[in-house]
């Protein structure tokens, strides 16, 4: 295994483009006989799929695509993959084979083009895939099965109604798909498609208004039990597990705090879990038969991806903390053993040039704890001299966990303390402070944000003449409402895709998530007066502070027009803005080459008003 060097580093020594070095891994997807892991990964500039041997370490790439690699997924009968790829980050996903033998491609979901596509799983004998694809309804999605030989499909499911229904899994004969119905981000329900008798069993309530968070299921072996991740009538998730003969559901685990992810030994004689503790992960499982949980392992960072290995004895899983940037790790469920199967991170770059994150708790207005990851560059005095940025999250119902944040390194590289709290509203926290965002938007959550600067001034680190505010999308907006709202807190805002007008957010939203969006954020006829007050686009002139604006052209969730609108006004009213419209992306950034150019320039930006004294 490469070892990094154990240099000692202080913020500014590592140029912004090295950050760009260290790789990102998105998902991955094991061989049957256990030979190979295929992963994405954005070595080559855009994510593509890579292999590495398992057991020699030796990686490899196995395909050259045009545009970014969403999902990897191993045929469990042959040498073929089937891997999930959109233009330019539009978000509509088609899915596509790869021969691993022939390197022959073959665009399966060619007739759903236009669309996005959702894949779910192969059938036992590896001849056929099960998807889901919104061609019909762009508000919903179909689901069907696809003959891989010739590309014929079959429709197997509709949704029964308005809501938006996507199946989830396939159960291992074949004859059951779980399906999540969703309401809003707060309340779904599972329901059971019997693909034999064409019937639908509703798991849990079926009732719109009960508002519980059911999701992440898998079938036993023998499709005879469903598991789901539920918080039903509790503050918490936790996993229940639903007998489709009984039609009986029951508590398997309770917990403290939330859990995340799941996954399922293929004996179906051990169900291991992750729960999240204030942004870090901890690894649980439980034996199935004598019902007993304990510890697999406690973590410093955070996990995805879990997933079991077909001889059930290790757990696979991409791990990452702030210190440490995401790599796929097996851990051996009987020793606990553990060992890292690829590196993200250059040789030139130490694990001491990274900014570890600490833990704040603090009291928001209204007596409310909120929790904030704080982030002190190395080597800096602690004289009330120094730069600050307030890093809001986006969502807003997310997250600031200890992970590996490039943009956070970055930001503590140049020398910028920096704190990212989460505001009610953000997940980690119980059901009701998820809650409190609701029609929300732009009210207390903000005063959250407000209170974090006080903690920074408390750090004695910071000069607090010299504060700006940033974020992507929610936290977009959060930042264009916080120097609207509070302008003289401000030195200078960043807003990386964040909508700035509710109105025209709200109409040019995905179809699908209309009715979600009425309930979190407010519907266009009936809270017309909240959602103007709730508009930055409407208090421009109470801008003071330079700004620097980021957007993709593609963005299928904040429309282009949300930061052309601000910009324009912007300019119009003679106030200093910096706009870039990246011409090849969405919501989000898939291209290193787009993300040095944004954050050389922001960097450049933050440099010019927090550091050189600018007002513009």
């Amino acid at each position: 295994m490469i070892m990094n060097s154990d240099k000692k580093f202080k913020s500014s020594e590592i140029p912004l483009e090295q950050f760009f070095a260290i790789r990102t891994i998105s998902s991955f997807s094991l061989s049957p006989e256990g030979k190979y892991i295929y992963y994405i990964t954005n070595i080559t500039g855009t994510p593509q799929i890579w292999r590495t041997n398992i057991q020699t370490g030796y990686y490899e790439q196995v395909l050259v695509w045009s545009e970014a690699i969403k999902g990897v997924w191993h045929n469990p009968k042959s040498a073929q993959l089937v891997f999930a790829s959109d233009f330019h980050g539009n978000e509509q996903s088609q899915l596509y084979s790869f021969d691993l033998k022939t390197f022959e491609t073959i665009h399966l979901t060619k007739e759903f083009d236009n669309s996005q596509c959702h894949f779910h799983g192969f059938d036992k004998e590896g001849s056929k895939i099960y998807f889901s694809t919104n061609k019909r309804l762009k508000y919903n999605f179909d689901t069907y099965s696809l003959e891989l030989e010739n590309q014929i499909t079959e429709h197997l499911f509709s949704p029964p109604d308005d809501y938006p229904c996507l199946t989830d899994e396939v159960s291992p004969d074949g004859r059951y798909l779980s399906i999540i119905k969703f309401y809003s981000n707060l309340n779904q329900d599972i329901i059971i498609y019997d693909l034999k008798l064409k019937e639908i069993i509703f798991v849990t309530g079926n009732d719109p208004d009960k508002e519980v968070s059911n999701s992440i299921t898998l079938f036993d072996k023998h499709s005879n039990k469903l598991f789901f991740v539920s918080d039903e009538n509790e503050e918490f998730k936790g996993i229940q597990v639903y007998d489709i003969k009984k039609n009986k559901k029951k508590w398997i685990v309770k917990e403290k705090y939330d859990v995340i992810d799941i996954t399922l030994s293929k004996d179906s004689k051990l169900l291991s879990y992750a729960i999240n503790i204030n942004g870090r992960h901890f690894l649980k499982k439980l034996d199935l038969k004598s019902r007993k949980i304990s510890e697999h392992k406690k973590l410093k960072g955070v996990i995805s991806s879990l997933k079991t290995s077909h001889n059930s004895k290790y757990l696979y899983y991409i791990y990452e903390s702030p210190e440490n940037p995401s790599d796929i790790v097996e851990f051996e469920i009987k020793t606990r053993n553990e060992r890292r199967l690829t590196n993200s991170t250059p040789l030139s770059i130490p694990k001491s040039a990274f900014t570890e994150a600490k833990d704040i708790t603090y009291t928001s207005f209204d007596g409310l704890k909120i929790h904030a990851l704080l982030y002190i560059p190395k080597g800096i005095k602690k004289n009330g001299k120094n730069p600050a940025m307030v890093w809001v999250h986006g969502g807003p119902e997310w997250q600031e966990v200890h992970n590996f944040n490039k943009y956070i390194q970055i930001l503590t590289n140049a020398g910028f303390v920096v704190i990212s709290p989460n505001y009610r509203g953000s997940i980690g926290y119980g059901r009701k402070f998820q809650k409190k965002i609701y029609k929300d938007w732009g009210g207390d959550e903000y005063k959250d944000v407000l209170e974090s600067v006080e903690i920074l001034k408390k750090t004695n680190y910071i000069d607090e003449n010299r504060i700006g505010i940033g974020g992507g999308s929610f936290g977009g907006f959060l930042s264009l409402t916080c120097v609207t709202k509070s302008p003289d807190i401000w030195k200078c805002g960043v807003d990386i895709f964040g909508p700035s007008n509710l109105f025209t957010f709200l109409k040019s939203i995905p179809p699908f998530w209309k009715k979600g969006a009425d309930r979190l954020i407010g519907n266009i006829e009936t809270d017309k007066d909240l959602l103007f007050e709730r508009s930055p686009i409407n208090f421009v002139d109470n801008i003071k502070c330079p700004m620097f604006v980021v957007q993709g052209k593609y963005d299928m969730r904040v429309a282009e027009e949300e930061s052309n609108q601000i910009v324009e006004k912007l300019r119009q009213k003679n106030k200093p803005v910096e706009y870039i419209l990246l011409e090849d992306e969405g919501h989000g950034f898939s291209k290193v080459v787009n993300q040095i150019n944004v954050f050389k320039k922001e960097i450049t930006f933050l440099e010019k008003y927090l550091k050189g004294g600018e007002n513009g």
